[in-house]
């Protein structure tokens, strides 16, 4: 009776016309990169299982216990907060502060092969570093994975002053400095809640909502380089005379672990505790994101993103 029934309701939603998306980039490049709350959701409709399948749905109309300081899950393809535990709270993002700066990096700087000596304020920078040495040379690309797979604060420092010190000089008309163009960015994107004091995410003054920072993801993997990065599970860098190597893996280890599991980063700092923003795709092909602040160790931003990602499963139909 419970097969037919699910057979039944199944016919029933398949006739009004739910969409369902073949892949996660597909529409990507048919979205104009205007500021994200400015922009129409795609006629989609997400029902909640409770409301389809009132009967034998695991965890049906309970959401999950999350041992977090907030949390939040939306589906950006059309706009639905899924999930939401102190969605608007102002909170410290350590590393995921990284995503703006991959964000400004990529939409200022025209060449990424071109090389760049590291400088001794960035190879000495406290926090985790892809371990670049003082006048190593190497690609700006590498450093660029550097900042996402090994979350280095020498990798934010020498991509910031290559801005500051090789681009903006070259520009005619005024130019605000890296850390400024981050900070205008959050004004074009219309979010409310986030501001930054550097690059790296070091200074504790680098504060979001988790819906911005939602809102700041979905707009950074429309550049299809900053997917990439996101997407890639290991990369060895290397300086220009071959004389140093940098291999390294992501510290996301879900991209290892969960197929579903498309992009994501983690990032740490004493006062916010372990963070994680985690982008997946849903049985139907849409895309969610979904973000934890303030988990008490290393596994547990995973454990309680699992959560939710499996809680997202079991709750909603698309």
């Amino acid at each position: 009776m419970l097969i037919n029934l699910y057979l039944i309701f199944s016919l029933v939603f398949s006739g009004l016309g739910l969409s369902h998306s073949a892949a996660y980039f597909d529409n990507l490049s048919r979205r104009d990169i205007s500021p994200y709350q400015k922009q129409a959701p795609p006629n989609l409709t997400t029902f909640k299982a409770s409301n389809i399948y009132p009967w034998g749905i695991k965890q049906t109309g309970l959401e999950p216990r999350v041992n977090a300081k907030a949390a939040i899950a939306i589906d950006i393809d059309n706009g639905q907060t899924l999930f939401s535990y102190n969605e608007g709270d102002k909170l410290a993002m350590a590393s995921l502060t990284k995503i703006m700066t991959a964000t400004i990096a990529l939409e200022r700087i025209n060449n990424f092969n071109v090389p760049v000596t590291i400088s001794r304020n960035a190879a000495l920078v406290e926090g985790s570093r892809m371990n670049l040495w003082i006048d190593e040379k190497i690609s700006l690309k590498d450093v660029l994975y550097g900042l996402i797979l090994k979350s280095g604060n020498d990798a934010a420092v020498t991509l910031e002053e290559y801005y500051d010190n090789v681009v903006r000089p070259s520009i005619t008309d005024p130019s605000p400095s890296f850390v400024e163009l981050m900070n205008q960015k959050v004004k074009d994107l219309g979010l409310k809640d986030m501001k930054f004091e550097d690059s790296s995410g070091i200074n504790e003054n680098n504060t979001t909502s988790p819906k911005d920072l939602v809102f700041l993801m979905d707009y950074a993997m429309r550049n299809p380089t900053f997917r990439e990065v996101m997407s890639t599970p290991q990369y060895t860098a290397s300086a220009l005379n071959g004389s140093l190597q940098h291999p390294m893996n992501t510290t996301n280890r879900l991209l290892k672990t969960r197929t579903d599991v498309l992009a994501g980063k983690t990032g740490y700092s004493e006062a916010a505790g372990y963070n994680m923003i985690t982008v997946f795709k849903s049985p139907a092909g849409h895309r969610i994101v979904t973000i934890v602040f303030g988990t008490e160790g290393i596994d547990a931003r995973f454990n309680e993103t699992n959560k939710i990602i499996d809680w997202v499963y079991n709750y909603y139909r698309w």
